[in-house]
């Protein structure tokens, strides 16, 4: 029978989400329904809010689930298991099945993956991968895209035992960044924010230099502690200003430069192109969910991936727009997460 949710909707004005109570459908063949535990909001998510959307939208990336419901084609999970949401396909064979809901307007619309601001989430399986019943599954939620990324870039650029390492923005992206460089080996870790606490967030996630600098005055820096640059450099600046991008010249001849980061629109794809042609940047591998995901449960376990530190931020799905509006203003230190009271 179908399933009712409260979910959070981008109606098209600008910076505003309303709660909707909509009723999902029945799963089909490849879906599962989730009830959820709690969801990341990342910066992809705030350019989605500020921009004008053409249909409503259900934001959200990443999360962690319980499954209630699965199709009869369902292989990945089952009932009850505890799983995380990622917009990252397992199974890049077949199209995914997107369930089509309707709207409070009318309206109705398929719902792409992983729209996990909600209480309820219909989803195909390929976005979803069983983990154990963590003590903390509202801080896992972050793993399905803003550690993901951050793994896949510290693997895309080969990160290995004793290299140098600049990571340049500390909020969630960043700060995964640094955990999993730190778990790769790097020896020196080099922090750069214009923010204390972000700063010292970093610290606690393995840095081993923090710049409270500009990104020019940082680079002079940097030339200074690396001679002939650093071996890698992580650009996880979520701004879209080109003056606030190191670009490659931090980093040593045959070293990498990476932009890490999953644009919410387009239009902010097309900004990320750019600075990366500009900056001489490459982009990371895409996530593998099925083989990075049991690494960083791995991380987790034996205390190299501090999610206490990345995730800094807790709210309700009813301040939600109290928890953009911090985003947006820069005070929240790392990742941001949703925590979702189920309903009964």
């Amino acid at each position: 029978m179908p399933t009712t949710a409260r979910v959070v909707v981008l109606e098209g004005d600008f910076g505003v989400c309303a709660i909707q109570e909509l009723e999902l459908p029945d799963p089909g063949p490849h879906q599962a329904v989730l009830e959820i535990y709690a969801a990341g909001i990342e910066h992809g998510q705030l350019q989605q809010v500020e921009e004008p959307q053409p249909l409503p939208v259900i934001p959200g990336r990443e999360g962690t689930a319980r499954v209630l419901e699965v199709g009869s084609e369902v292989t990945r999970c089952k009932v009850g298991d505890v799983v995380l949401i990622t917009p990252w396909s397992a199974d890049s064979g077949r199209e995914p099945e997107l369930p089509l809901v309707e709207f409070d307007d009318g309206t109705e619309t398929e719902v792409a993956p992983a729209g996990s601001w909600g209480t309820n989430l219909i989803l195909d399986e390929q976005f979803v991968v069983p983990i154990p019943n963590l003590m903390d599954k509202e801080g896992a939620s972050v793993l399905g895209n803003t550690t993901l990324l951050a793994v896949s870039a510290v693997r895309t650029a080969g990160v290995g035992e004793g290299d140098s390492v600049a990571v340049f923005g500390c909020a969630g992206v960043g700060l995964s960044t640094i955990a999993a460089a730190a778990a790769a080996g790097a020896g020196a870790i080099i922090a750069v924010a214009r923010d204390d606490e972000r700063l010292e967030a970093a610290t606690a996630a393995g840095a081993t230099e923090t710049l409270n600098l500009s990104s020019a005055a940082a680079v002079e820096r940097i030339a200074e502690l690396a001679p002939g640059g650093v071996d890698h450099l992580f650009d996880c600046v979520y701004e879209f200003e080109t003056a606030s991008r190191p670009g490659r010249t931090p980093v040593r001849d045959g070293g990498s430069a990476l932009v890490v980061g999953l644009p919410g629109t387009e239009e902010r794809q097309d900004e990320l192109d750019a600075i990366v042609a500009a900056g001489g940047y490459t982009l990371p591998d895409p996530p593998s969910p099925d083989e990075d995901v049991p690494v960083l449960l791995e991380w987790i376990e034996d205390g190299r991936l501090p999610i206490a530190t990345i995730v800094t931020f807790r709210c309700t799905i009813e301040q939600v727009n109290e928890a953009t509006a911090l985003l947006e203003a820069g005070d929240v230190v790392g990742q941001a997460v949703m925590v979702v009271e189920p309903l009964r």
